[in-house]
């Protein structure tokens, strides 16, 4: 049986640890949570892990769902079973930048050097450390969040420690504040206006829009999936990852990409469980501090550190 696993992030990485073939068309395996430490030191390999030599290197163009191939720039590739892991895009509001690839890691890092005042739209993880770097930068730094609290799916501890910090550095941490349009440099909230000469979004994050131009059933470009990862629309594909989830919600989650990908290889090959994730530790750096939360605990300091250790060397166990 031929497995093929569109995507080698977390999910089809892990896949292939179960014999599935991937497909993807970067020459290396992007580790998202340093695309800050990208920006940070101007060191790319930081974030990127070249890929094994077992990976097709190429660019999907469709899939012939009922002729069961992939048509790829270097020609059709049949499969018996498909596990389509895509990962994340992100929509942006217009007027600010993203961060989804080391490229735009590296131009974005340009841009903070050469400006004085800089705005990120998110208080999750990403805004929270994109915040401290751009401090470190030595720039004046907003912080704007929708929610009452940064960190706002993470314990109250985690939030107040996320905020103290911040603020301790002289980061504007803006809350309960929600952005209306971005004209030129000025920035429209719901409380009052803001001036910045970047404005980053750490937010918006959905499926990549080729799923829904695959014709896939999706929510939010997210393709849906059953219980079992299976797709809703054809019995011999998958979902895994960021851009699959169930009509009750999956997390978009390195943790649990790695956990559907494997469950989504498992399923392919005939051994039927329901897909069930625990989303183990979500830890953040603010400077030389470590913190968030382990088994749904408020963690920080060496313990944290480790925690934060152990998820860097299970996702580099995927490529090598």
């Amino acid at each position: 049986m031929r497995i093929i696993a569109l995507g080698g992030g977390f999910a089809g990485l892990a896949a292939r640890k179960l014999g599935a073939t991937v497909i993807d068309e970067k020459d290396y395996f992007v580790l998202p949570h340093r695309l800050v430490d990208v920006i940070r030191t101007g060191d790319p390999d930081i974030a990127r892990i070249s890929y094994p030599s077992d990976i097709i290197k190429t660019r999907v163009r469709k899939v012939d769902f009922r002729g069961k191939k992939v048509i790829t720039d270097i020609g059709e590739i049949q499969y018996d079973k498909l596990i389509v892991s895509l990962g994340y895009s992100q929509n942006v509001i217009p007027g600010t930048l993203k961060i989804e690839t080391v490229e735009e890691a590296l131009s974005l890092r340009e841009k903070i050097n050469s400006s004085k005042k800089v705005a990120i739209l998110g208080g999750g993880p990403l805004g929270v450390e994109l915040a401290w770097v751009s401090k470190e930068m030595g720039k004046e730094v907003y912080l704007i969040e929708g929610k009452d609290r940064l960190l706002s799916f993470m314990s109250k501890e985690a939030s107040f420690y996320a905020k103290s910090k911040l603020e301790e550095l002289g980061v504007k941490v803006m809350t309960n504040t929600k952005v209306s349009e971005i004209s030129g440099k000025i920035i429209h909230t719901t409380n009052g206006k803001i001036e910045a000469d970047v404005s980053i979004s750490s937010l918006g994050f959905k499926g990549p829009s080729i799923i829904s131009e695959m014709g896939l059933t999706h929510v939010n470009d997210r393709m849906l999936v059953d219980d079992y990862l299976q797709s809703v629309d054809y019995d011999d594909v998958y979902g895994a990852g960021d851009c699959a989830t169930t009509k009750g919600f999956i997390p978009m989650s390195a943790q649990v990409a790695v956990q559907a990908g494997t469950r989504a290889a498992l399923n392919a090959l005939g051994k039927d469980e329901k897909f069930s994730y625990r989303q183990f530790a979500v830890i953040v750096r603010i400077g030389d501090e470590y913190f968030g939360d382990f088994l749904g605990r408020f963690v920080k300091g060496s313990f944290a550190k480790l925690a934060e250790k152990i998820g860097i060397y299970r996702a580099t166990r995927l490529v090598i």
